[in-house]
């Protein structure tokens, strides 16, 4: 692939973990009126978007030039 495609592809995946990251938790800790005992699981959404996010975090270093593995 294109340099220029994977650094957008990049940016806009960490965009969407930073914006579902956002959503799980907020959605996570609202007050809830209802009395049903299912909720979505928002924050292991939340926390797998974390999670995604900074392995983009960590590729998009290694885009830059940074070599960010421990080979020897």
């Amino acid at each position: 692939m294109y340099a220029n495609l994977d650094l957008i592809l990049t940016l806009s995946g960490i965009a969407v973990c930073a914006v579902l990251a956002a959503l799980g938790i907020r959605l996570r800790f609202r007050e809830s009126t209802d009395i049903r005992p299912y909720r979505m699981p928002w924050m292991i959404i939340a926390l797998v978007a974390i999670a995604v996010g900074f392995m983009l975090i960590v590729h998009l270093v290694n885009l830059i030039g940074f070599e960010t593995g421990g080979r020897r």
